[in-house]
Parts: C-alpha cells; sequence; structure tokens
C-alpha cells in the first residue's frame, strides 16, 4: 500500500467518524418546551406563585434546587450531574438543598414541565427564581452552561419575578 492510499483511507475514516458525530449530536438537539406549555403558562402574571404552590405540594420547601426528571432513563440526565454538583455546592452557603422530583409522579408539575431535566428554584423566601434547564447547546455539556446565571437568580438581593427559561435548544428528553 502505498502512503497516499493510507492517507486517503485514514481522511476518509476521519470524515466518517466526524459526519456519524455529528448526525449522533445533531439528533440529540431537542426543544425545552416544544409544545409551549410552560411559555404559555409563564405568561400568566400569577405563574410564579401558582408553580410554586405545585412544587410545596410536591413537599418541597423554600431554599430550595429542584432537580425534576421522570421515572425513564435519559441520557441527558446523566449529563446534568455536574451542573448539578456544581450549583449544589454553590448555593449550599446561602441556605440551598437539592432536592429531586419525578415529574411523572407530579401531574401538577408536568402541566408546565413536560421535558426534563430541569431545574427550578426557589428561594428562601419560598419564591420562584429560575425554572429551566442547567445547560443548553449539544449535549449540554459542550454548550452553554447556565449554572452561573442560575445563582445570579438565586442570589439576587433585587426579585423581580422568575427567570424563565424555555425557549431553548439542547440534551432533553420527553416525560
Amino acid at each position: 500500500m502505498t502512503q497516499r492510499t493510507i492517507i486517503l483511507i485514514v481522511a476518509v475514516w476521519a470524515l466518517t467518524i466526524l459526519g456519524l458525530l455529528g448526525l449522533a449530536s445533531v439528533n440529540q438537539i431537542k426543544p425545552f418546551d416544544p409544545s409551549m406549555l410552560l411559555a404559555q403558562a409563564a405568561s400568566d402574571p400569577q405563574f410564579d406563585q401558582a408553580f410554586t404552590k405545585a412544587l410545596t405540594h410536591a413537599g418541597v420547601a423554600p431554599g430550595t434546587l429542584v432537580h425534576m426528571v421522570s421515572n425513564g432513563d435519559c441520557y441527558c440526565d446523566q449529563l446534568t450531574e455536574s451542573h448539578r454538583q456544581e450549583l449544589s455546592r454553590e448555593l449550599a452557603g446561602e441556605g440551598y438543598q437539592l432536592k429531586q422530583l419525578s415529574l411523572a409522579e407530579h401531574p401538577a408539575l408536568k402541566r408546565y414541565v413536560d421535558h426534563y431535566p430541569a431545574l427550578a428554584v426557589v428561594d428562601n423566601a419560598g419564591q420562584l427564581r429560575y425554572l429551566g434547564p442547567y445547560a443548553i447547546g449539544y449535549g449540554c455539556f459542550t454548550g452553554t452552561n447556565l449554572v452561573s446565571r442560575i445563582k445570579q437568580a438565586a442570589t439576587s438581593a433585587d426579585y423581580y419575578g422568575a427567570s424563565i427559561n424555555s425557549d431553548v435548544k439542547g440534551c432533553f428528553c420527553a416525560v
């Protein structure tokens, strides 16, 4: 085999691998709120209170980072593990604790959030500060990490209502 043939074989192999990786990542990119449930609900001025009431009925106390999943196995949920740990570690000093809720077990929450992994942040006063994903983009680990934005929303001294992040794409699974 000549050196030119080997280079050609390696180039074809590399392009094939890159193409398959690109195809796989494109298939993972999905809207967080494809049916616009959350976007429509969030347009109601009473949404923050209604959602925190549903969280309270699900056993969520003030000062909680609510990690929402489903009963199914979702690869995307595994990708958010580092974001969960980072956020939990950074907000522990502010009195926040992490709690996991299954959307499948709480239909009142499923009315608003039908894709996961999702995060809701309820501050120490019981106000909803953030609702949406941990990260956006390809695989939720190469895209935009939202941890600093979430931390800012959770710790801001001023409260003007929750930051609802519904019009994004990333690695999400349906409930």
